[in-house]
């Protein structure tokens, strides 16, 4: 009994039902042939395990999402929110270790050039403090409680959009204040703050490729120098 072997077209059904099932993960190259391959995660052996985690799924995602696989991208979500939900905390507890004195308030390290970490944050040279008193170290960590909340709504209501700006928020200040966590204390608190008032970001409509190669540029010039 000789078996049949499907044409180009039934395979792509195939490979696109399996894709869309989650049973196999679809590449570019699968629905056009002349489409550059699907560029692979590299240079991020040195980084986190929390953060590099939060990477590759959020790449698991966003290609999903590229590749018209919604449903795959809703079942790789709950990690990415996960994943965020372990950089907010770590970020709440790196705060709270350096929170202000009760009376006064936190010093800024003078030998720190926060105006050009600042930039890599997207915050204006002028909104550079000198320093950050209780008042902003107590609404930085509310507004950590708020994004957490925020992340358990978008688990339930799948808004992928709304994810991809939080996602973007959050590595870039994780990568920032991993390589240079001294500026922790007197930025991630303005940079929440922003976030919050909706600040405009330029970085939140990139594609991702371009977004990886800035975190991994930042990366390097924080921990290089």
């Amino acid at each position: 009994m000789s078996s049949i072997v499907p044409g180009p077209q039934k395979k792509l059904e195939q490979e696109i039902d399996a894709a869309r099932s989650g049973a196999k993960p679809l590449q570019a190259g699968d629905l056009n042939a002349s489409a550059p391959p699907q560029e692979e995660l590299v240079g991020l052996d040195d980084w986190p395990e929390s953060l590099r985690a939060t990477v590759e799924a959020e790449h698991d995602r966003v290609t999903a999402l590229a590749t018209n696989r919604r449903r795959s991208a809703d079942g790789v979500l709950p990690e990415v929110v996960q994943r965020l939900d372990e950089l907010l905390d770590q970020l709440a507890d790196r705060l709270q270790a350096d929170r202000p004195r009760r009376f006064g308030k936190s010093s800024s390290s003078d030998d720190v050039a926060l105006d050009d970490i600042a930039e890599l944050l997207g915050i204006p040279s002028d909104e550079v403090p000198t320093s950050t008193g209780r008042g902003e170290h107590r609404a930085a960590l509310r507004t950590i409680k708020q994004l957490r909340s925020q992340l358990k709504e978008l688990e339930t209501t799948k808004e992928h959009s709304k994810l991809t700006r939080l996602v973007t928020f959050v590595v870039r200040l994780a990568v920032v204040t991993d390589s240079a966590p001294e500026s922790t204390a007197p930025l991630a608190p303005i940079a929440l703050a922003r976030y919050a008032n909706s600040s405009p970001d330029p970085q939140w409509n990139w594609p991702f490729d371009q977004k990886l190669a800035s975190w991994k540029q930042t990366h390097t010039t924080l921990t290089t120098n």
